[in-house]
């Protein structure tokens, strides 16, 4: 950038400078001086993490049809949280790009809440963090009249308090595991949150309108379990692709 020191000629023309001034001067050794702490945080954080480190294209078709098996033979939450906890490359097929995918499954936050899984991905502007809620694949998102039922309302409160309590104890949660912290690097009282419940066959057309609008009003992705066997087939499909094509080369 050029800032013009002297006067302004008919034409526009003058002396510029392309020193930055006091106040924009500050303003970047601060934002250097945040992104150094950053980069500190997420080097510190990321050895801790390892046990719940995630292989994104670890997925194919036979983990998907053993899901789809599981589904269909699940009578209980637990049973779920079960399968996935043994497969997490499931849960992170919906992400997009990243630098490295962790998975942990039931973790506790402080002694009053535990989230069934916390997902972080870690991109240019560091680790971002989903908290995820399971229901089980047998209960429904709506009621016939169309209103949330007692276990989706459940959902979103469970989360909403995740939320609270992050927020109350932010510098614990963000803190990396090895300096006492829970290892939720960059992670804040805004963090988006995902519920997983019910099949997609159940799900009434009329309700899709509603879902949204509770999605949007509470930064919450509502899904059924078939969401996540649909990402995982999309991504089967794009590995093989992306394989053929390496072969043709």
């Amino acid at each position: 950038m050029r800032y013009r020191i002297g006067p302004e000629s008919d034409n526009g023309a003058g002396d510029y400078d392309d020193s930055p001034s006091p106040t924009e001067l500050a303003e970047l050794m601060q934002w250097l001086e945040n992104e150094t702490a950053r980069h500190k945080r997420e080097e510190a954080a990321e050895p801790s993490l390892a046990e719940f480190a995630v292989e994104w294209d670890d997925i194919t078709l036979e983990r998907v049809a053993a899901f789809r098996g599981a589904l269909n033979t699940a009578s209980v939450e637990a049973d779920m949280q079960a399968f996935l906890e043994a497969n997490p490359n499931l849960l992170v097929q919906p992400l997009g790009g990243g630098h490295g995918r962790w998975v942990i499954p039931e973790k506790r936050l402080g002694s009053e809440h535990r989230a069934d899984f916390m997902i972080g991905q870690k991109s240019t502007v560091g680790f971002e963090w989903v908290a995820v809620e399971l229901e089980g694949p047998q209960r429904k998102m709506f009621n016939k009249n169309g209103e949330a039922n007692q276990w989706l309302t459940h959902a979103i409160g469970q989360i909403n308090d995740w939320r609270d309590w992050i927020s109350r104890n932010r510098d614990y949660a963000a803190r990396p595991r090895t300096d006492k912290g829970l290892g939720l690097v960059d992670i804040d009282g805004e963090v988006p949150g995902w519920i997983i419940m019910g099949r997609s066959s159940e799900a009434s057309p009329e309700t899709h309108d509603r879902r949204r609008r509770l999605a949007r009003q509470h930064n919450i992705k509502i899904h059924s379990y078939d969401w996540l066997v649909e990402r995982a087939l999309a991504r089967c499909a794009e590995l093989t692709a992306w394989r053929r094509g390496e072969e043709m080369d």
